[in-house]
C-alpha cells in the first residue's frame, strides 16, 4: 500500500483533525480510543489492539501451564504493544 501523507494544523489546544479517509480505514468513530506511538521522531497513530486478542494471550499461556497471574497479564500486554508502557 502507497503511503498518504496529510498536513494538519495543531489548535491552541493542542488537538488535530484526523482526515476523514484515515477514520475510515481504521475504522474510528467519534469517542474510539487511539494510540500514539513515538519512536526514533515519528509519531504514529493506530486503532489499539482488541482487548479480547490480549485476554486470548492471557488463557492460552495459562492452558499451556504458564502463568496465570496479573505479573503475567502485564508482561502480555507489554509484548503486545512493544514497550508503549514503561
Amino acid at each position: 500500500m502507497k503511503a498518504l501523507r496529510f498536513t494538519r494544523p495543531l489548535s491552541l489546544r493542542g488537538q488535530v483533525v484526523v482526515p476523514k479517509d484515515i477514520r475510515l480505514y481504521l475504522g474510528l468513530e467519534e469517542g474510539t480510543q487511539v494510540v500514539f506511538e513515538v519512536q526514533d521522531g515519528v509519531v504514529s497513530l493506530h486503532a489499539p489492539e482488541a482487548p479480547a486478542s490480549l485476554v486470548g494471550a492471557f488463557l492460552n499461556g495459562a492452558r499451556l501451564g504458564g502463568p496465570s497471574d496479573a505479573a503475567h497479564l502485564k508482561r502480555v500486554i507489554l509484548e503486545q504493544y512493544d514497550d508503549d508502557v514503561s
